[in-house]
């Protein structure tokens, strides 16, 4: 035990006696010793990029005028919050200068849109020109009202196919949150195809792998259902980080947010880097093939 300026030593022998040598100079030390130790609580109020008061928040039904985050809506501002943490993460990987270019493929209710185009427009005081492309008209339509309303004149909506969309631009940033299936394979192969700068990308309901898996290596793992189903959902990732890595990205699986606010919490990050090689490019194609044999699917990109 040390004290300010003094120091004691607790003993015990074998037969169980004890004693404490120098106990009253260290009993004094501590008497005499003026200052108080303020223990900081570990339960602040966690410190997010936004407070609830953004006017896209209220817009999109997350919070009222008075920036409080409804109730039911608690996990999806956290969820918000954390995409725009590894939006942070990536800035730096982003041009420096000029107006940044960014999609949003498959892009839904465009809840992160709006984040992203508000944190890269205001918080970092950035020119940025933002599309988001789905197929639901309904909610593109909602979504560009929304943008209008907000005076996002950098931000806009199409409904369509995306790869009915002329992308005339570089990209540099690609976004995609819970395409389902094979949708997520299909915005990979969109933003691989655009040489995409940065890909943030959340999958959802990895069926595919699931319905055409052909290998006996796993059997004693697939005979089981259950098992199997999350045996090819992290298998379904671990390719696509893969077939990015064989284009010359930097390749990583992350964690989304809080697995208590959703379980499809995975996170797909990649920055490129180069531009591949043919030698890991054919040694994906024959990662498939031992997994799916011959079989042409969205996953083999």
């Amino acid at each position: 035990m040390i004290g300010d300026g003094a120091e004691a030593e607790y003993r015990k022998s074998k037969s169980g006696n004890e004693a404490v040598i120098n106990e009253n100079k260290f009993t004094n030390a501590i008497t005499n010793y003026g200052k108080r130790i303020e223990i900081k609580a570990h339960n602040r109020a966690k410190a997010y990029a936004f407070d609830g008061s953004e006017p896209f928040l209220f817009e999109l039904g997350v919070s009222d005028k008075n920036g409080r985050v409804y109730d039911k809506k608690q996990a999806k501002f956290r969820q918000i919050n954390r995409f725009t943490e590894h939006i942070a993460d990536i800035y730096k990987h982003l041009p420096t200068e000029g107006t940044l270019n960014v999609l949003d493929l498959c892009c839904g209710k465009s809840y992160l849109s709006f984040a992203v185009y508000h944190y890269l427009t205001v918080t970092m005081n950035r020119q940025v020109n933002m599309v988001g492309i789905d197929l639901k008209k309904d909610v593109i339509e909602f979504c560009n009202r929304t943008a209008d309303n907000l005076g996002y004149d950098g931000l806009k909506f199409y409904a369509m196919n995306i790869d009915d969309y002329n992308y005339t631009m570089p990209v540099h940033l690609v976004v995609s949150l819970h395409a389902c299936d094979i949708a997520t394979d299909i915005v990979l192969t969109k933003a691989i195809e655009l040489e995409a700068k940065v890909i943030l990308s959340t999958p959802c309901c990895q069926k595919e792998l699931l319905q055409n898996l052909d290998t006996d290596a796993f059997e004693f793992v697939t005979k089981y259902p259950m098992l199997k189903k999350k045996l090819c959902d992290a298998l379904t990732d671990a390719l696509r980080l893969e077939r990015l890595s064989a284009n010359g990205y930097e390749a990583t699986a992350l964690e989304l947010t809080d697995p208590d606010d959703t379980p499809k919490n995975i996170l797909l990050r990649a920055i490129k880097k180069n531009n591949g090689s043919d030698v890991a490019k054919n040694n994906y194609k024959k990662l498939c093939e031992s997994l799916i044999s011959d079989k042409e699917l969205f996953i083999k990109g």
